[in-house]
């Protein structure tokens, strides 16, 4: 199944579109892929693997030193549907200011299908299910990488690998009997985790201090992300450890905290009393789902007695690939692409927003890349302006963190949105905003 954030999807559904409702009829060539890219403003590698898409599913034809030509099987589509091709209509496009998801363009498929190529090279490794814990070379990798990074206190086998954060909440909530007892979530918006542990039995708090278990994600406080300070992971730490309550760290957008403020992760501080969990899914794709944890020896101890009895969920191809990938600095590669990419955007947002708005905003500096947040020296409904940007042809999703009677505090998450068409947003944003205002005052 497609997943339409990532722009060679919506490209190859634009043409797609086009040939469907007869406006590309078949024998017509398309613009090369460097004319393609040119026009659309993508890389040369997003267009080729549209195309390339498109060919699969028999829509165009490719002829060698000549181009790609929509096929004869796009005009018997268009014939036996009739009228009712020529009404598709093209799915809205939307910037998603609010989305926790990446740019595609801020990782190379080309280098990662390698690398799965390779993995899949190892004949004698995939005639079997691997280890329940996962495959003793990664999770190797993954303990010498939170060593080096997050000042995480482990080795590989107190490392468990699983396919999303969920499985291996679903691994952990039996290990800490968690049949009821309370657990606190940092953010109540983590739906998937709450309901897991629901699940399980457990109650849900919103208050810290009656709960058995705090779950917390320090790199990701709230939707806006902010990041929780150095003092407060202390004192979170050793309150905890004074009321006998088990910490879960979800170190989510860690990797995208600012490196001139280093910010140790909980589990480094107690490794005894912090369940650590980190995914890899931000920094490469959500499709490549893996997950790990690392476990306190005494929920490590219980974990040996049956971690027999859960299947690895992760494939070992994908193990295999992510080891390597890992070992040949294609990682901390990929993270310094990644960072360089949502710096951009951060920067050309944030001055777009002081251009047009002027001496009506403030910008409030973030400790990541993945987020702009800034303060409206007035204020509106924020309802009203939600109902404002989803119209139009293209519809524009933000994130109000506040809104008072005298300012209105938004936040931006970049990573998801293209980097063409931020300049456009933020002249809507500033439109809507402008309207409101002025009819609120009238």
């Amino acid at each position: 199944m497609k997943n339409k954030s990532f722009l060679y999807n919506k490209l190859y559904d634009y043409y797609k579109q086009l040939i469907l409702s007869g406006k590309l009829t078949a024998g017509t060539r398309l613009p090369s892929i460097r004319r393609c890219s040119e026009l659309q403003g993508m890389s040369k590698t997003t267009v080729e693997q549209a195309y390339m898409l498109l060919c699969d599913d028999g829509y165009l034809i490719p002829r060698s030193q000549s181009g790609y030509y929509v096929s004869d099987k796009a005009k018997t589509v268009v014939e036996n549907s009739g009228a009712e091709s020529a009404e598709v209509k093209e799915e809205k496009a939307l910037s998603d200011y609010t989305s926790t998801g990446v740019d595609i363009e801020a990782f190379d498929l080309d280098i990662w299908s390698r690398y799965i190529k390779s993995a899949l090279r190892h004949s004698e490794r995939l005639m079997d299910y691997g280890e329940p814990q996962g495959e003793q070379g990664l999770r190797r990798r993954i303990a010498e990488y939170v060593k080096e990074t997050r000042n995480c206190v482990c080795s590989e086998n107190d490392i468990v690998i699983g396919a999303g954060v969920q499985t291996l909440l679903n691994i952990l909530c039996p290990l800490v009997e968690t049949n009821s007892k309370t657990v606190y979530f940092s953010d109540s918006g983590y739906r998937q985790g709450i309901a897991v542990f629901k699940s399980h039995g457990c109650k849900i708090t919103d208050t810290s201090k009656k709960a058995h278990i705090l779950y917390v994600s320090p790199s990701h406080m709230s939707a806006s992300g902010d990041i929780m300070e150095i003092s407060d992971r202390h004192e979170l730490v050793s309150t905890a450890k004074t009321n006998g309550q088990l910490i879960i760290e979800d170190d989510y957008d860690s990797e995208f905290r600012d490196l001139s403020k280093p910010t140790p992760s909980l589990q480094g501080l107690d490794s005894e009393n912090v369940v650590y969990i980190g995914t890899f899914s931000k920094m490469l794709l959500p499709s490549i789902r893996i997950s790990y944890m690392i476990l306190p020896q005494k929920i490590l101890k219980r974990y040996a007695r049956i971690k027999e009895l859960y299947n690895q969920t992760v494939s070992i191809p994908d193990q295999l690939a992510l080891e390597q990938f890992i070992a040949d600095g294609r990682l901390s590669a990929q993270l310094r692409k990644a960072k360089k990419l949502y710096s951009q955007k951060s920067r050309l947002l944030s001055a777009e927003l002081e251009r047009v708005f002027g001496n009506e905003i403030s910008i409030v500096k973030m400790p990541t890349p993945l987020y702009v947040k800034c303060v409206l020296k007035f204020s509106v409904s924020f309802s009203s302006a939600e109902k404002m940007l989803a119209q139009g042809e293209r519809s524009v999703k933000i994130i109000c963190v506040n809104e008072g009677t005298e300012k209105l505090t938004l936040a931006f998450s970049v990573s998801s949105v293209p980097l063409q068409f931020i300049k456009g947003d933020v002249s809507r944003i500033r439109q809507c905003f402008c309207e409101l205002n002025s009819k609120q005052n009238s």
